[in-house]
């Protein structure tokens, strides 16, 4: 319960700020009656965002059947400010830049990186330094910086991460000081299912399951991302698959998922049996659409591994579909269908795999996602 007309007043705006953001242009006819307050309410509203330049007026839009003037349009000032999304993989540093209405403004790969604990604060406010300050000139500025994680996150810190050690660092005060902005931390799976929900609106409940060094998957229940007390849901990769001389995993078990299904673990694999030390993802793909023995035989135990895991989650979850994202996943054509293909339990059925959408980026969308909606509430 508000207790205050100024309570009411801010939720007032926020509503009116994020409908347009979402279903815009529109018109302050339809914004007084999608969103139930009178036109007086909401002429006042959008003139104070209209001052702010959270929104523009864009254009004329159609009369009503009963003719009359033409509405003006509104839709959010997308120039209005900029959202930063940083993936920290094992071996590279992926940085992206949004505009406010969610598309990208600019975005640079560093790969073959050695993330170091003592070093990777400084490196990232070096590079963020220099990619930031060609940015244009916005009303608001950098609104918030998100940084993906591949590891256990719980309230904006680090509590876990088997591929490098970064668990406890302080990004949100450090880089939060030196660029004045909100800075955030979110695991990267999380931030996937973020990104396939925001695509797939139609899907209530879903898993998105994110393979790089390790296996994670980010949970929408109900709309909702759910990420349990602790932050543990969804560390599908510490789930135990091999119970009899498991290899050792850095969570302290033996026989988890990811020492068996990792792109980094398969990549491992490959390179040790077939004698090239140097292989990248993309030779392992293209070896095994060449049929190669050695490709095919490790990427067959990958797809074997990865459906056992995946019918654990969809009796665990029982979503409606479940999506995958990874370089292999996106170089081998029918990889998810191999997966589905394995999925035999009343547990699994009709349940679809897909294609993470929007591939390698996907994770960098979602965390402008929640930076953008996070300003906009605020």
């Amino acid at each position: 319960m508000f207790t205050s007309r100024a309570g009411i007043r801010e939720s007032n705006e926020r509503i009116v700020l994020n409908k347009i953001a979402q279903k815009g242009p529109l018109s302050r006819a339809e914004l007084a009656e999608t969103i139930g307050l009178n036109k007086a309410t909401i002429s006042d509203i959008v003139k104070k965002l209209m001052a702010q330049k959270l929104i523009n007026e864009v254009g004329i839009g159609e009369s009503t059947n009963q003719g009359g003037r033409k509405p003006i349009m509104l839709e959010l000032n997308a120039k209005a400010g900029f959202s930063v999304s940083v993936d920290i993989g094992y071996n590279y540093i992926d940085v992206m830049v949004q505009r406010l209405d969610g598309t990208a403004y600019k975005r640079e790969l560093f790969p073959f990186k050695t993330i170091k604990r003592d070093t990777i604060i400084q490196e990232l406010s070096e590079k963020l330094d220099v990619f930031l300050s060609s940015l244009p000139k916005a009303p608001f500025g950098v609104v918030g910086i998100l940084i993906a994680i591949h590891g256990i996150v719980l309230d904006n810190q680090i509590q876990f991460t088997p591929a490098y050690d970064l668990a406890f660092l302080d990004f949100k005060n450090t880089l939060g000081e030196q660029f004045a902005c909100p800075v955030y931390v979110e695991n990267e799976a999380n931030l996937l299912a973020v990104s396939d929900h925001t695509r797939e609106e139609n899907y209530a409940n879903l898993v998105s399951i994110s393979i790089h060094s390790g296996v994670g998957s980010g949970v929408i229940l109900d709309n909702q991302l759910y990420t349990g007390i602790n932050g543990y849901a969804g560390e599908i990769g510490h789930m135990t698959i091999v119970t009899e001389n498991g290899r050792p995993c850095p969570c302290g078990a033996n026989g988890c998922l990811e020492c068996y299904a990792s792109e980094k673990n398969t990549l491992d694999t490959y390179k040790e049996l077939s004698g090239h030390e140097n292989a990248l993802v993309v030779d392992l793909c293209r070896a095994f659409l060449e049929k190669d023995a050695t490709a095919v035989r490790v990427v067959q135990n990958m797809i074997h591994y990865l459906a056992i895991g995946i019918q654990n989650v969809t009796a665990l979850y029982n979503p409606e579909v479940v999506f995958i994202n990874s370089e292999i996943s996106r170089l081998i054509p029918d990889f998810t269908n191999q997966i589905e293909a394995k999925l035999t339990s009343f547990t699994s059925k009709n349940i679809k795999i897909k294609a993470s959408h929007l591939g390698e980026e996907a994770i960098l969308y979602g965390a402008g996602y929640l930076v953008i909606k996070r300003f906009l509430d605020s």
